[in-house]
């Protein structure tokens, strides 16, 4: 059981963390804190004088205790690897929230051009690594290099194989896809279904996804890996066609999108011939026609918590468990439902 006064402590931090509770802001008293958590002034002290000795409140005699303007986080400097907008919107949001300076690039389009990232934000001194992996970072020697001398890293959609083990913030990958398999059983009775990737099945969520769908559908769907997500869908079709392909699982909308094209270029009609359904619910989801059922992620939740945890990470707290967020199944009707949303 937690000890009240790390319950009380926690408390505050989150207040300030959260920039409910800014520099300068006046903290509830100790009587006020007391009655909140039914507990003595004696354990409340207890968790102030830790916040005190952090430098993340000053107490001001006969007037109160305050949030003091520098405290264990403000003024560090976080590297910010990411490719998602929403993930990144959440996560600048947070850390700029706690004062601490963001340099933020997108994903590097190689492993080449990804370390050449690294290796300048490095160069900037640097105190943490809040990174969206891709495939390529699995190969990439510097961020191993790093991860193996414990250098902060937090890891936000997806997690790769490391020396060490890295903290991450990932939606219920294997949850999502389950929902979807469920779905596609019951609503659809799907007995042949194909899952296209253009991931390795080593990334966190490619699998997690496969076998969520595995298990939803109570089978395992036959595997189609794709070279690039803009890569040649072109045998596509006559797989469909030869293996009498009842529903397609893509690994996320956009590679459901360009497969859809190919489908209905080779004369395949959905859902009337084949289901295909998506995973993320990006914009374009809705955009397309038919409408493409697929698994909602809150990516803006997982930016900020990714941010959350990397000031964890950067406080020196041990970090056991990888967080994960929901997922929510949309159906829509490309998977051959008549209603949607």
């Amino acid at each position: 059981m937690v000890p009240t006064y790390i319950r009380v402590l926690k408390y505050l931090e989150d207040l300030i963390l959260s920039g409910k509770l800014s520099a300068g802001d006046k903290i509830p008293s100790e009587n006020e804190l007391a009655r909140m958590f039914s507990t003595t002034r004696v354990t409340v002290r207890k968790a102030l004088d830790e916040l005190e000795k952090n430098g993340i409140i000053s107490k001001v005699p006969g007037v109160g205790t305050f949030v003091t303007e520098i405290n264990a986080v403000a003024h560090k400097r976080v590297g910010v690897v990411i490719n998602s907008k929403q993930i990144m919107y959440g996560a600048v949001k947070f850390l700029s929230s706690v004062g601490v300076k963001i340099f933020a690039f997108e994903q590097g389009k190689n492993v080449s051009e990804e370390e050449q990232i690294l290796n300048q934000l490095i160069s900037t001194d640097i105190d943490g690594l809040l990174m969206e992996p891709t495939q390529d970072s699995i190969n990439n020697h510097f961020l191993r290099s790093l991860a193996q001398s414990n250098f902060p890293i937090v890891f936000v959609d997806r997690s790769i194989p490391m020396p060490t083990k890295i903290p991450s913030v990932l939606t219920n990958n294997y949850i999502g896809g389950k929902v979807l398999g469920e779905h596609m059983l019951r609503a659809h009775n799907v007995t042949r279904a194909l899952f296209v990737t253009s991931e390795d099945m080593s990334i966190s969520s490619v699998s997690e996804r496969f076998s969520g769908i595995s298990k939803g559908l109570k089978r395992k769907p036959e595997v189609m890996i794709i070279d690039r997500i803009d890569g040649d869908f072109g045998r596509l079709p006559n797989l469909v066609k030869e293996k009498d392909i009842d529903c397609i699982f893509f690994c996320n909308d956009m590679l459901a999108v360009r497969g859809a094209f190919h489908l209905i270029k080779s004369g395949i009609s959905i859902p009337d011939d084949v289901s295909i359904v998506g995973f993320d619910d990006e914009f374009v989801a809705k955009m397309v026609e038919p409408k493409l059922t697929t698994v909602k992620q809150d990516l803006v939740k997982m930016g900020e918590t990714a941010a959350s945890m990397m000031i964890s990470v950067l406080k020196g707290e041990k970090i056991s468990n990888d967080i994960l967020i929901n997922a929510e199944l949309v159906v829509r009707e490309s998977c051959g439902c008549t209603h949607h949303e």
